[in-house]
């Protein structure tokens, strides 16, 4: 019975370990603006299946609860636009990958409540990356979700394209930490939301991402960091026979702020000419 428990121990921690320290010998760390476009492109295929593996199947859970959120738990759907008119509500997913977020934002519009009605539902999804794009373009297809959905290249940091105060709810699921300049972007997406006045209620904006655990998480959080910085990057590059870019995926985990440093962050940010307390963040 000892001779097994080591055994276990040994496979679930001192195995990854070592696997991890071997792949940073072999390969070059990655720089920590890799996570771009053409970083994705390499692994758009795999995505998905590898997403749900090292998220332990969980993450689509974490999407319903932002997305939740976001839409008030689909009351969004049901408001009106200013003078009772029924503008499209229109929603901007950032980084939208394969479309995950973009999906189920059309399937809750769809399970939304039909007691009141409905406004038009309009989801633009942008990503740097084609190949994630196609993915995803082809998985809106499957879903027969193409009248809601419409997929276009192109990069937060840079919505130019964009009309200002546009959108009524932003998402963003994984993707902020891949961002270079960060405060760029989040300003970028602070210009094309819609601001609060007397005739509306502003808009919304969901974040979802990964941070390691602080120190006094305890046993759990030192098994999370553990995970994080040694099962991902092996399982990763097993799974997609890309190490550099799980690599990446491990490094931008351990470098994002906390929570709380990233609430404070964008709650302090002067964008444009609004000064301090761009955001609000609850």
């Amino acid at each position: 019975m000892v001779n097994l428990s080591i055994k276990v121990i040994f496979a679930i921690f001192v195995i990854p370990v070592l696997a991890s320290i071997l792949l940073n010998l072999i390969f070059q760390k990655p720089p920590s603006d890799h996570g771009k476009g053409t970083m994705f492109d390499l692994i758009a295929t795999r995505y998905d299946f590898i997403n749900r593996a090292l998220a332990l199947n969980l993450d689509i859970g974490w999407r319903k609860v932002m997305i939740s959120k976001v839409t008030s738990s689909g009351d969004l759907f049901q408001s009106f636009g200013n003078n009772g008119e029924m503008d499209p509500i229109r929603v901007l997913d950032l980084a939208t990958g394969t479309a995950d977020v973009a999906i189920l934002l059309a399937k809750e519009y769809q399970n939304s409540s039909s007691m009141s009605p409905k406004r038009e539902l309009k989801v633009l999804g942008v990503d740097p990356s084609l190949n994630m794009i196609n993915v995803g373009r082809e998985k809106v297809s499957r879903e027969d979700l193409s009248n809601y959905i419409s997929l276009e290249l192109g990069d937060a940091r840079d919505l130019k394209n964009l009309q200002s105060d546009y959108f009524h709810a932003a998402t963003m699921s994984f993707g902020i930490r891949n961002v270079p300049e960060r405060e760029t972007a989040l300003c970028q997406i602070h210009r094309v939301l819609k601001k609060e006045t007397e005739n509306s209620a502003g808009s919304r904006l969901g974040i979802l991402e990964f941070s390691e655990p602080s120190k006094e998480a305890g046993i759990m959080g030192g098994a999370a960091r553990l995970f994080i910085r040694h099962v991902v990057p092996v399982l990763g590059a097993l799974l997609s026979g890309a190490p550099r870019e799980y690599m990446h995926l491990q490094n931008s985990i351990k470098e994002f702020p906390s929570p709380k440093d990233f609430s404070a962050m964008m709650e302090g940010l002067s964008c444009g000419d609004n000064g301090k307390g761009s955001f609000r963040v609850d």
